[in-house]
């Protein structure tokens, strides 16, 4: 676990105030046992700083005459068959491929998920660089004297030494996506790194440049399902085998789905010992699916109650952490994992769960208005502004058509079906583990992705994408797994290809929700409510006062659940809030 950040002069002499230097030491962690643990490197004009946890073993640090590197994550950095170099190795080999060759070759060669900071002494020159994804962020903030920047947002939001102002388009996006789009912020002049990208700060000039472009692969002329299903499961394999090294024993997150299992299965292929957990609700199919398929592939596997770190926590943190040091997990002599397998990335990367035939049509008949629709449809998703002044609710609705209108303009792939895949994966999936990455210090664990593997996800993208729908091409695909993986019953999407296999009665489904989840997310929503109401200087400036009093008499009686009203309102207050 790496989180670095840093403070750099636009103008080479500038000196950096201390009271700058010592704010952003005082925000880099939160946790007391990284009190004394912050390394640094300053000159004139630079501050870097960083705290490691020692979870991926070897310092995210690289050091030379010429220049300083941190990274956070791996990188993978790999360049014939053979097993990845270190992480120190990648690290100084990109960081010599930047600030020396300027080839980019290195960068090209990545296959991991990281993010880091180069400075370059001898010309005064910073370099961010960020994965050919974008999944581990790295934001940077925009001042007249200084660049400063971090791998967390929280680190930058806490600084107080230059106001912040609201980006109301990045906000926007936030309420109707759960993330901004493009390379936004909820704040104008703080920015995070786009998929693929570098970007270098030297004096007064900044630099953005794109060192992969995800659009620009080329579609292979085939037909053949079945054969593309066995090259894509050896690419799979394959970044397993990267990711796992040497290693005996691991640990993983096993659902009741296909992502988790799949990875599972393949590091059992690959002879590892791998220690599952699961925290769904007791007489879910996640959790019952989730145990079977832990005995059929012979996992020690745990079922943990739900722990949150906070409210935007799926991976209940707390419970894992308490269950790695509980005795009865020390009794059995298994080595304490930090690193955990996951299968974020493979519902959306590889089974295109949010895609459906109209939209690939509509998108090829270069009708994007008509896509859209159908789109937004498809996934449920929008943005509510009734109890917004009419005419805020208006610049809103504007500056979201805005943007997503121009992430769809700035997509070219080949096959023009593509465009909502890649809309996805480089902003959908781009931000999916934000809150992971931005609470990274307190939850202590770091993930290991191979659906994310940029190998991976480009032989996707090389594929017609039309058999992929409905997870037609992922069980095909999974069908190259050992047996084991098909035997037990899974939790399959809404409208995607049924489990075939007989399932047990009586089990909730993840996608329905219970009249009690109903009935808390209503009253936690009038809480708020009346929490923005309470608000003045917010509420007169933004909300349609007179409507809200009524949304909130009328709710308690209404069968219906209307609090996705409320999701613009409070994603704008908690903003707002920070910098009033």
């Amino acid at each position: 676990m790496t989180i670095f950040a840093g403070i750099f002069a636009r103008s080479k002499n500038k000196a950096i105030p201390a009271s700058f230097i010592k704010e952003l030491q005082s925000a880099i962690s939160r946790h007391p046992d990284d009190v004394d643990a912050i390394a640094e490197f300053s000159g004139t004009g630079i501050y870097l700083a960083r705290v490691d946890a020692g979870i991926l073993k070897e310092p995210g640090v690289s050091s030379s005459p010429g220049f300083t590197a941190f990274v956070a994550g791996d990188p993978l950095l790999q360049t014939g068959p053979d097993l990845p170099g270190t992480r120190a190795e990648s690290l100084q080999n990109l960081a010599y491929d930047l600030a020396v060759s300027k080839k980019q070759d290195a960068l090209r060669s990545c296959r991991g998920t990281y993010c880091a900071a180069i400075y370059e002494q001898i010309g005064h020159k910073l370099y961010l660089v960020t994965d050919k994804l974008g999944v581990r962020p790295v934001y940077y903030w925009i001042l007249p004297d200084f660049i400063v920047f971090a791998t967390a947002l929280r680190i930058l939001e806490s600084l107080s030494f230059r106001k912040k102002s609201l980006d109301l388009q990045g906000i926007a996006e936030i309420a109707c996506f759960g993330y901004p789009l493009s390379d936004r912020s909820p704040y104008e002049n703080i920015f995070t790194l786009y998929a693929g990208e570098t970007v270098s700060f030297s004096d007064e000039i900044i630099n953005r440049q794109k060192y992969w472009e995800w659009d620009k692969l080329p579609v292979k002329k085939t037909d053949d399902t079945g054969t593309s299903a066995k090259h894509l499961h050896a690419v799979f394999i394959d970044s397993i085998r990267i990711r796992l090294r040497e290693q005996k024993t691991v640990a993983a997150f096993l659902s009741g789905g296909l992502d988790s299992r799949a990875i599972v299965a393949a590091l059992r292929s690959l002879g590892a010992d791998v220690v599952t957990s699961n925290f769904a609700p007791a007489g879910s199919q996640d959790q019952v699916f989730g145990q079977l398929i832990a005995e059929k592939l012979g996992t020690h596997h745990a079922h943990l109650p739900e722990g949150r770190q906070n409210d935007r926590d799926p991976y209940h943190k707390l419970s894992v952490n308490e269950w790695i040091n509980s005795q009865s997990y020390k009794a059995e002599n298994l080595p304490r994992p930090r690193i955990i397998w996951s299968g974020d990335g493979g519902s959306v990367g590889l089974g295109h769960v949010y895609l459906n035939p109209e939209i690939i049509r509509a998108s090829r008949e270069a009708n994007l208005q008509i896509a859209k629709q159908k789109f937004f449809s498809h996934v449920n998703w929008g943005l509510g502004t009734r109890l917004l002044k009419p005419e805020t609710a208006l610049a809103f609705r504007e500056y979201l058509d805005k943007g997503i209108q121009s992430e769809l303009n700035s997509v070219h792939p080949e096959d023009p079906g593509r465009t909502f895949y890649l809309f996805l994966m480089l902003n959908d999936q781009r931000r999916h583990l934000f809150n992971h990455f931005e609470n990274i210090d307190l939850g202590r664990m770091e993930f290991e992705l191979p659906f994310f593997d940029s190998n991976f996800v480009a032989e996707i993208i090389r594929q017609p994408i039309d058999p992929f729908l409905r997870h037609v091409f992922y069980l095909e695909w999974l069908s190259h797994f050992p047996e084991a993986a098909l035997e037990v019953p899974w939790q399959a999407y809404p409208g995607h290809v049924p489990c075939p296999l007989p399932q047990p009665e009586g089990l909730t489904y993840q996608w329905e929700s219970g009249t009690e989840a109903i009935r808390q997310n209503k009253q936690n929503s009038l809480q708020w409510a009346k929490k923005l109401l309470s608000a003045t200087e917010f509420s007169h400036k933004y909300l349609n006062r007179t409507y809200l009093r009524l949304w909130i008499l009328l709710m308690p009686w209404k069968q219906s659940d209307s609090s996705y009203l409320l999701q613009l309102p409070r994603v704008l207050y908690q903003y707002w809030s920070k910098i009033a």
